[in-house]
């Protein structure tokens, strides 16, 4: 896979892009600020259900942050946290719309290469 501690050096790097401190992080994700460090630097371990919520607060996709080599995971994930976690709420009939209007893009944009 890859080395201990890389997600939370890509989640550091996108919290510092977005001007973001620990302190103000661990605000918004309700933990305290050494939890926030300690993760980051792989001493502790990132919980798979927090990841999601600290992706999207950072500014980061789940893609991203496990970066290219894992990015075959994420194939079927197109969109970022938020809009997920608002996919997987959506009626199965509307993922479909979704799904066939992807595809249509995806068709017509492949077309036009």
């Amino acid at each position: 896979m890859f080395e201990p501690g890389t997600l939370g050096k890509r989640l550091r790097e996108a919290r510092k892009r977005e001007r973001m401190t620990g302190a103000q992080l661990s605000q918004r994700l309700g933990l305290a600020p050494s939890q926030i460090s300690r993760m980051e630097t792989g001493v502790q371990r990132i919980p798979a259900e927090l990841l999601p919520v600290w992706c999207e607060t950072v500014g980061i996709t789940l893609a991203e942050v496990y970066g290219v080599e894992l990015r075959h995971h994420f194939v079927q994930i197109p969109f970022p946290p938020l809009v997920a976690r608002l996919y997987g709420q959506l009626p199965r009939e509307f993922r479909r719309h979704i799904h066939r209007a992807i595809e249509s893009s995806y068709q017509l944009w492949k077309s036009r290469r």
